[in-house]
């Protein structure tokens, strides 16, 4: 009797991306600053990375600029959300699922970002790190500094980084999926890509906003 060989069952690594925002505060109607993402296929963190910062068309609270770091000066020179909306729209559609800590703070300001350009919100399932945080270690502190030292991560610095941010939450995501490989080094702590030169600020109380058009889009897949 001849054997009939099994045949080989391909399956294709889900494909993850882990994004953090930085906002001009806390409020509904606040804005994102800064947005990171980084790739994750099947437990592999790629070497693909997302970093910009934004016009938000409004000030920063001063709690949240101290947690940031960009002052209401230097933002107004630089791309609004809706310049790169589109592309940043394809980017992200490249992944099966989302991941965030504190995910639903975070896609609720990205959604909002994507309506008002008049652009398809994301329709991917979303993973909160935050509440699997809670699931795992019980009645500890789910914030992500405290996730990230009970497993040997942290931040360089005091202040928050969206990519920095998105790279250390991709790291809790993959321990929290049983992963224990190392996180592979990136410049988690550059510029945003996008960010724009602009003059020296003014002394005194700042000029109010001037209006800004939208601009073209710009093409993010390079």
């Amino acid at each position: 009797m001849t054997d009939i060989p099994t045949p080989a069952i391909h399956t294709r690594k889900k494909k993850i991306i882990v994004f953090d925002t930085e906002t001009t505060g806390l409020l509904p109607y606040d804005r994102i600053i800064t947005l990171g993402a980084v790739k994750i296929e099947g437990d592999e963190l790629l070497n693909q990375s997302l970093y910009l910062i934004f016009d938000p068309r409004k000030d920063s609270s001063s709690q949240a600029e101290a947690v940031h770091g960009f002052d209401n000066w230097m933002t107004r020179y630089q791309d609004l959300f809706a310049d790169r909306a589109s592309s940043l729209h394809q980017w992200f559609r490249w992944a099966d699922e989302l991941v965030a800590h504190n995910a639903e703070f975070d896609m609720r300001y990205i959604q909002r970002e994507f309506r008002k350009a008049d652009v398809e919100m994301l329709t991917q399932p979303v993973r909160c790190t935050m509440m699997r945080a809670r699931l795992l270690w019980g009645g500890e502190s789910a914030k992500l500094d405290h996730c990230l030292s009970r497993i040997g991560l942290s931040r360089v610095g005091a202040r928050h980084g969206a990519l920095e941010d998105a790279y250390l939450t991709a790291g809790l995501y993959l321990h929290q999926q049983g992963s224990r490989t190392p996180l592979p080094p990136i410049n988690a702590w550059q510029e945003p890509e996008n960010i724009k030169p602009y003059p020296s600020r003014p002394s005194g109380q700042l000029p109010r906003r001037a209006p800004k058009r939208r601009q073209g889009g710009v093409d993010l897949s390079e």
